[in-house]
């Protein structure tokens, strides 16, 4: 079948379904998504030809209030307003095509982003995270993770999103319940539906459980292709907000709402295929790990620093990562340990490792770009990992293991300065998302916050 019949099919098979609308949309430097709705009737052009976007969507800050300035003396790959803001195209990855259950009529297609003259975006996340799954490939490995993520069900208030006291919560559990079946079952009227709705969009969900603060859920997503894996993180983000608005609700994935609450993580689970097998897997090695699994953990371990901008995107992220937060604060490992920065799961064709840095808040392609792109510099360069921490790393004294970066100035920095980033994920976008860290630091440093006032107003 040829390119266009296949699209002529694929529109028919859409109508014949009731569908009129089509949402083409990709996914900006922060995890959001982009694009536009057009009528089912535009679908076969727009997988022919692309959809047309302004560029300015990779300038804008999170809240859309500035823009990022260029990065001076960058000469790649950077919009700007010098540069008049033209078009760039939305190109539809026809197999990530769904119907949306909770919108009417309507379905969802995710879209890579291209310049007008068909070369791809280079700081486009997904476009990164494939760049890095290629290199994979290059070596004779296919990656694959899970994504698991942590949220909150806020009211739509304004004291709540302020974090300001838990009496606003909509869930009937005022306290945590952490792994708990009766909270679980008092949440099933809110947290049911989302996971149906999920199912019937076609994402592959694991286990469900409350999480340690009120109204904190984590809902697992099963292994996939890198790509696949992330792409279906990013739209169930996208989803469960979509779902609970209508009921006066907020979903929030902010790493750290309220400071006396758990944080929310977006924890990575990774693994690696060699001919169609477990590469991480030696029934033969000590505890089951092989060495290319060894040398992946030691690359990780060798980066997590200089990469840690990609797991903590925002200047919430390292309210987060604290001691007993159960997030990685040091670059360590160990077989089921949960204080240690990266987890080993030995688990025969299931060994894998999970890199517990990330926060709810971090770009599910960029988190997984940074997990991977470490463990190729190390299988590349076969670095062996440090002795795996058995003890509880919380509980060590400061600088008995390698600590991570606490604060997003840090890590920035760090990223800035990071020759594997700049190999695995691209100068371009290095130099892009430095750029959109240091616009969040400036905006901060402008911030006059609640504590500042209710400390000083009065005092001074």
């Amino acid at each position: 079948m040829d390119a266009e019949t296949r699209d002529r099919t694929l529109a028919a098979g859409l109508r014949e379904r009731g569908i009129e609308t089509v949402v083409v949309a990709g996914a900006d430097t922060n995890g959001l998504l982009r694009g536009k709705r057009i009528p089912l009737d535009h679908l076969e052009r727009a997988i022919r030809d692309g959809v047309r976007m302004c560029e300015v969507v990779w300038l804008m800050d999170v809240v859309e209030e500035a823009l990022v300035p260029r990065p001076d003396g960058h000469e790649g790959y950077f919009p700007s307003e010098r540069g008049g803001f033209g078009d760039l195209l939305l190109r539809p990855e026809t197999e990530t095509l769904r119907i949306v259950p909770w919108h009417d009529r309507t379905a969802l297609v995710l879209a890579d982003f291209a310049q007008l003259d068909g070369r791809p975006v280079p700081i486009a996340p997904r476009t990164v995270l494939a760049g890095v799954v290629e290199r994979a490939r290059a070596l004779g490995f296919e990656p694959a993770c899970a994504l698991e993520l942590e949220f909150h069900l806020l009211r739509e208030t304004r004291d709540t999103l302020r974090g300001k006291g838990a009496a606003e919560l909509e869930l009937p559990a005022r306290h945590p319940t952490t792994y708990g079946v009766h909270g679980a079952a008092l949440a099933e009227p809110v947290v049911g539906p989302i996971r149906d709705a999920m199912r019937a969009y076609g994402l592959p969900l694991g286990p469900c459980n409350p999480e340690s603060a009120p109204g904190q859920f984590e809902i697992n997503l099963r292994h996939d292709a890198a790509v696949s894996a992330a792409d279906h993180a990013v739209l169930f983000k996208t989803g469960v907000k979509e779902l609970v608005a209508p009921q006066g609700l907020t979903a929030t994935f902010m790493a750290k709402p309220h400071p006396d609450w758990a944080g929310n993580s977006c924890h990575v689970h990774m693994s690696l295929s060699r001919d169609g097998a477990n590469a991480f897997h030696a029934a033969g090695e000590p505890d089951g790990m092989s060495r290319v699994m060894r040398h992946f953990a030691g690359g990780v371990l060798t980066t997590m620093a200089e990469l840690t901008a990609l797991s903590a995107p925002t200047i919430n992220s390292y309210k987060r990562l604290q001691p007993y937060s159960w997030a990685a604060t040091t670059a360590t490992w160990a077989i089921e340990n949960r204080t240690v920065g990266l987890r080993a799961i030995c688990e025969g064709d299931a060994t894998r490792l999970e890199q517990r840095q990330g926060g709810g808040d971090a770009n599910p392609y960029l988190v997984t770009a940074a997990v991977l792109a470490g463990g190729l510099h190390g299988i590349e360069h076969g670095i062996e990992p440090p002795p795996c921490t058995e003890s509880d790393v919380y509980a060590l004294a400061p600088g008995a293991v390698p600590a991570l970066p606490a604060s997003l100035a840090e890590a920035t920095d760090r990223l800035a300065e990071s020759a594997v980033a700049r190999r695995h994920l691209g100068d371009d976008f290095v130099e892009h998302f430095v750029a959109t860290r240091r616009h969040e630091l400036a905006a901060a440093a402008r911030a006059v916050t609640d504590w500042e006032v209710a400390r000083y107003l009065e005092a001074l």
